[in-house]
């Protein structure tokens, strides 16, 4: 057994040099010596789990074949896991988490990323090849032991204590590198342990005296979501006057429309559009990735609540009001809204109102097909002598990966004919970077035209000047720019920066310059419907687009952390105390901040403010009554 986890140490490691990739051009070589050391560290920490699975075979299997068989299945798993969790941070730069087992297991999911061919070639064959040499291994052991036993020779192929020793000096010499690092905040040593997946942290400020820690640099940590907690939203409704103005609302979003992609090559009938209304240039979605971009969009709160209203499937308050006010509500999405889970919260009590179903695996159809429903309806709703206000949402999908679009509409050329993710995987070769962006561009065109079609319809018919029109995306996309792809890895302009158009009554045409945000979106509708402006903070955080702050922070969310955009730079804040350590400071080119405590003293307030509005909506509760629950 000591010879085959020996192996697959070695192994391991060899794999998990691909995360050494990860490490900046300039390491020192005190962050290189700890990187490499992490490494082992954390393949003995994995590889210990894998063994303690084989052990029990030995113990509960009978049989040399079926215990050869569990060992040889059991390290093929661990090392094409170990290989596939590598593919995954080479492009997203987060490790397989909850995130990506709520990809897995979610319905709908499978809209969201489609592996291509080469994925799989490599993984059955990684996966067969893996599986013969632990075979294959396993009995060369096995023989070596029942040779020795035969012959009355050491069963082990040397002596353990060595092997204790050997692989006990890197994991002492990184531990002491990461120690001095989390007490000087070293953050460039507490970036590389990220690199890791479930790398073991030892932190010895607790132990420390407190004259010593008084003395200590410090950057702060804010709570920004309490678990058990009980969800108080609104803490009071906006309710709207009655005889208030009722105008029809449209949003359409965009997937993955980032914000330089609002440009005349790439969305000509939306520039065109834009010139007629209300252009937003500094402004950021509530999230980098569909679920928490559409949550700050509807709800008006941070990414944080998600959690909270997706488990009492809470609507937000905005759709509330709009049907208490009588409108007649429509959802149109190209993508399923089982995933992200929207029927479950925001479209819960909707039912039928939302249509997803569009009867074709291709985003670039389903597009098409979304738009002739959407003005179908409007059809429909003329003809019947419809008189009550609509409100209509429709999610176009074909810019979002796999990047869709109809194969005679390419005006952007060289393209990848597919996304090979194990091409892309670590690579920022600029042929590469340029074909699988032209792919998106050329997706991005398709939905400019389908949007731009369903524009072009509400002004021919006679609601269009009484209409409140917004078109934006969800989040933008990165095309290695930072060394990522596609969005959910950070929260640099590329990922989060969106365009945002607003026209309709009330609204003055021109360009804002100041910061804005989805958060705001909520809250300027129902109050352009005579909401009253001093309720505001009762049921949302955001702000009115058309009187904005000159100042402020904007949060966007991520699945287990929130960034904090300031004039100072862009704040990583964790939702789970237990990822404290990857609270950090970085500047709008993702780079840490090499004086991370200056940066925390100097939007202190800002922080502090946001955290306040991070648990505005909820309530602690007695854990063992919610457990009971």
């Amino acid at each position: 057994m000591l010879l085959v986890w020996l192996a697959n140490v070695a192994l391991g490691t060899l794999i998990g040099t691909a995360y050494l990739r990860h490490l900046p051009a300039d390491a020192s070589l005190r962050l290189w010596i700890f990187a490499h050391f992490g490494l082992v560290t954390t393949i003995v920490v994995l590889t210990g789990i894998a063994a303690s699975v084989c052990l029990a075979f030995a113990r509960f299997v009978r049989g040399e074949r079926r215990f050869l068989l569990g060992q040889a299945l059991t390290w093929m798993l661990f090392h094409v896991a170990l290989y596939t969790d590598t593919c995954i941070y080479k492009l997203f730069h987060y490790h397989f988490n909850s995130s990506a087992w709520n990809l897995l297991t979610t319905r709908g999911s499978e809209d969201s990323y489609k592996l291509g061919a080469n994925v799989w070639i490599v993984a059955f064959t990684l996966a067969g090849l893996l599986f013969v040499g632990e075979w294959a291994l396993g009995r060369f052991a096995l023989a070596r032991v029942a040779r020795a036993r035969t012959l009355g020779l050491p069963i082990a192929w040397k002596p353990a204590g060595v092997w204790v020793v050997v692989l006990a000096i890197p994991i002492f010499v990184e531990k002491a590198i990461y120690a001095s690092a989390d007490l000087t905040l070293d953050r460039s040593v507490q970036q590389a342990s990220g690199i890791f997946p479930v790398y073991p942290r030892l932190s010895v400020e607790p132990f420390l005296p407190d004259e010593w820690r008084a003395e200590l640099p410090q950057v702060p940590t804010y709570a920004v979501r309490v678990e058990p907690a009980r969800l108080v939203y609104p803490r009071k409704r906006p309710e709207l006057p009655r005889g208030g103005p009722r105008p029809n609302i449209l949003i359409v979003v965009i997937d993955s429309w980032r914000h330089d992609m609002l440009a005349e090559d790439v969305t000509p009938g939306l520039w065109s559009f834009a010139k007629e209304t209300r252009r937003f240039e500094d402004h950021l979605s509530g999230g980098n990735a569909t679920r928490f971009g559409l949550f700050s969009l509807f709800y008006g709160l941070h990414g944080s609540y998600w959690w909270s209203v997706l488990a009492e499937r809470r609507p937000p308050v905005l759709f509330d009001e709009l049907d208490a006010a009588g409108y007649d509500s429509r959802v149109f999405s190209s993508a399923t809204m089982e995933y992200p889970e929207f029927r479950q919260c925001a479209f819960a009590r909707m039912g039928e109102r939302v249509i997803d179903e569009f009867g074709t695996p291709f985003p670039h159809e389903r597009d098409t097909r979304l738009a002739a429903g959407l003005v179908e309806w409007w059809r429909a709703r003329r003809e019947a002598g419809e008189t009550r206000p609509f409100f209509a949402f429709a999610l176009l999908d074909s810019p979002h990966q796999i990047y869709d679009f109809p194969p005679d509409a390419t005006p952007f050329t060289p393209f990848a004919p597919e996304l090979d993710y194990v091409e892309m995987a670590g690579s920022t070769d600029p042929e590469l970077v340029q074909r699988v962006k032209n792919r998106y561009r050329n997706a991005v065109h398709h939905a400019d035209r389908v949007a731009t079609s369903i524009l072009d319809a509400l002004r021919a018919s006679p609601d269009f000047e009484n209409t409140l029109v917004i078109v934006t995306g969800d989040h933008g996309e990165e095309f290695a720019e930072h060394g990522h792809w596609g969005h959910t890895s950070n929260f640099a302009p590329e990922q989060t920066r969106v365009p945002f158009l607003l026209r309709g009554p009330g609204i003055a045409l021109g360009t804002e310059r100041r910061p804005t945000s989805h958060l705001d979106v909520a809250p300027t509708l129902l109050e352009l419907l005579g909401a009253d402006p001093g309720l505001r903070a009762d049921w949302c955080v955001g702000e009115n687009l058309l009187a904005p702050p000159v100042r402020r922070a904007r949060t966007v969310a991520a699945w287990e952390e929130l960034g904090v955009w300031t004039d100072s730079g862009i704040f990583r804040l964790p939702l789970a105390p237990e990822l404290a350590f990857r609270t950090a400071a970085f500047g709008y080119d993702w780079r840490p901040l090499e004086d991370q405590a200056k940066p925390f003293r100097a939007e202190a307030e800002a922080l502090l403010t946001i955290s306040a509005e991070c648990l505005r909506f909820v309530e602690p509760v007695d854990p063992i009554a919610h457990a009971r629950q």
